[in-house]
């Protein structure tokens, strides 16, 4: 409609593909009054003017506003969609074509919001005496049940505290800033628990296992034998002289006693590989679960999970 050569005219034309005839009129439309804001349908005082940004500057509820009359001063307000419509909200101002995808016009509005005061913190039950660690984008051991302080406040200092969820969403809990807490996909990873002041007093260093803890490790080795010239796999072919360099190659088993470990993913498990979680032992099951056992996801934990499906318990070790 916009484009030159498409202008409607009162012959036959391309202006057809873009223009429908509505009828004829004379003369010229009187102006109209100042255009008349219902009360009834306004929100109040003005939120923020809407700014260009990306998907995640604008969540579900955030509420902006857009100037419509400099003479007076008109504003409309509009209201932030629910996920994941909300992506769109910083890409589409409301007032332009795609922006009725991020947003929904909330009413009119004037003047301007009034500052408040300092978030109040009441609503959330206090988490402990302290806040625990900051979360981290670097962190990438977070485990179900760990918990982060992620500051919201610098004056006064308020934190929020996050409990990482259970598996298997646990493993976004250290896949860095894209699951951060009270962002877009952070309650994937994440459970709001409450708030938290100050800082959780330094512990002593865990006491590291001093004992002798060990298992018998089999593995199947290769060793020469003795043959008869001739025979399968021998050496010597039938018509050699028989000497002592006629040998074939064996496999023997052969058991040592090895050190049980913590479990590590630089390692890669067998069958009857054993473990440790503190002094817990833990052995790796038969073909094919022990195709688990080398998984972070299935690394032995002191509480049931599906890393039962890779390990079954061994025992203890002694002190």
């Amino acid at each position: 409609c916009g484009q030159a050569g498409y202008e409607p005219t009162s012959e036959p034309g391309p202006w057809s593909v873009a223009w429908t005839v509505a009828g004829h009129c004379s003369g010229s439309i009187g102006p109209t009054g100042a255009p008349s804001f219902d009360p009834v349908n306004s929100v109040g005082a003005c939120p923020g003017e809407w700014v260009a940004g990306d998907h995640t500057s604008y969540e579900e509820g955030d509420m902006v506003s857009v100037s419509v009359s400099d003479t007076p001063i008109r504003k409309i307000a509009y209201r932030c969609n629910s996920w994941p419509l909300s992506g769109f909200c910083g890409q589409f101002a409301p007032n332009v074509h795609g922006g009725d995808q991020g947003w929904t016009l909330a009413g009119s509005c004037d003047g301007s919001i009034g500052p408040t005061s300092s978030p109040s913190f009441d609503a959330l039950t206090v988490v402990g005496d302290g806040c625990p660690r900051e979360w981290s984008a670097t962190t990438t051991d977070y485990e179900a049940g760990d918990l982060v302080a992620l500051e919201v406040s610098e004056s006064p200092i308020r934190s929020i505290v996050y409990q990482c969820r259970e598996w298997p969403n646990s493993g976004y809990c250290g896949q860095g800033s894209g699951f951060k807490p009270a962002t877009q996909y952070g309650e994937l990873a994440w459970t709001l628990k409450g708030s938290c002041t100050g800082t959780i007093a330094p512990t002593a260093s865990p006491a590291t296992y001093t004992g002798v803890c060990t298992f018998n490790q089999c593995v199947m080795v290769d060793s020469p034998q003795s043959c008869t010239a001739g025979s399968a796999g021998c050496s010597c072919s039938s018509g050699q002289t028989q000497t002592a360099s006629c040998v074939r190659t064996i496999q023997v088993r052969t058991c040592t006693d090895q050190p049980v470990d913590t479990w590590s993913n630089s390692k890669s498990y067998a069958t009857d590989d054993v473990v440790r979680r503190g002094t817990r032992r833990f052995k790796c099951r038969e073909w094919p679960n022990f195709l688990w056992c080398s998984m972070a996801a299935y690394q032995p934990e002191l509480v049931d999970g599906i890393w039962t499906n890779a390990w079954r318990e061994d025992g203890e070790c002694l002190p």
